[in-house]
């Protein structure tokens, strides 16, 4: 028997206005519009690997990405800054 990937999210946030939420899990991202519910966007694990918490910026195309979960791409920035800052995606 072959062991699947995890596909659980682990974060669910609103944008300011709360038209828009977006879905970080062990998979990648998920943006969806709230009225009609739709899928607005994604991005891969290839892309992005398993994420944390991801917040969109009012109804931009910009996200804030904070890697976590089982293989994280943007856990740490190699050692040479103090603070990691988390990556924006546009």
């Amino acid at each position: 028997m072959t062991q699947q990937p995890l596909r659980g999210v682990t974060s669910l946030r609103f944008n300011q206005d709360q038209s828009c939420f977006c879905c970080a899990m062990e998979t990648g991202v998920r943006i969806y519009n709230v009225e009609p519910l739709m899928e607005k966007g994604h991005l891969d694990h290839e892309q992005v690997g398993s994420m944390g918490l991801v917040e969109m910026l009012h109804r931009s195309n910009l996200l804030a990405l904070v890697g976590g979960g089982s293989s994280p791409k943007f856990s740490e920035i190699s050692g040479k800054c103090p603070h990691p800052i988390p990556p924006l995606w546009e």
